[in-house]
This record gives C-alpha cells, structure tokens and sequence, in this order.
C-alpha cells in the first residue's frame, strides 16, 4: 500500500525486534505483522544503529547569545 501512513507503536516496533532475535526474517515479520518490508527494514536498521525502535530528535543544546557586536551587525544588515 503506497502512502498509508498508519502510525505503528513502540511496543510493535520493540516485538519486531524480538522475532528478528529469535530468527524471522524482515519479510517474515512483515508478513505476520501485516507491514511493509521495508517499514520492518527500517525499524531492525535503526534498532542496531541507535538501540532504539524510535528516532528522536537531536538535541537543541543551550542557545547561543549574541555580544553586543553580533546584534549591531545583523541590524545593520536589515536595513540592506
């Protein structure tokens, strides 16, 4: 099914892994779970990359201070 963009849990994603464990097949799984290979591909990838189902996002970090010299040089660069 092209765009079916149905929402899959963690807990799903997590017994993907399991059964890739155990030794199914992606295409296995797929078949029993009724998703995509290339969903369950996904998931088993990113779970040996990361140790995670899920992707998070990046962490912002602190945000940058601008000095005094920073501000006046991008207000001056507003009035171009």
């Amino acid at each position: 099914m092209h765009g079916n963009r149905r929402h899959t849990t963690e807990a799903a994603k997590q017994q993907w892994v399991v059964m890739s464990t155990r030794g199914m097949t992606s295409k296995a799984i797929a078949q029993v779970t009724g998703c995509s290979h290339r969903t369950v591909s996904r998931v088993l990838r990113l779970s040996q990359l990361t140790g995670s189902v899920v992707q998070r996002p990046l962490e912002s970090g602190c945000p940058r201070l601008l000095t005094a010299q920073d501000a006046a040089f991008s207000e001056s660069m507003k009035a171009c």
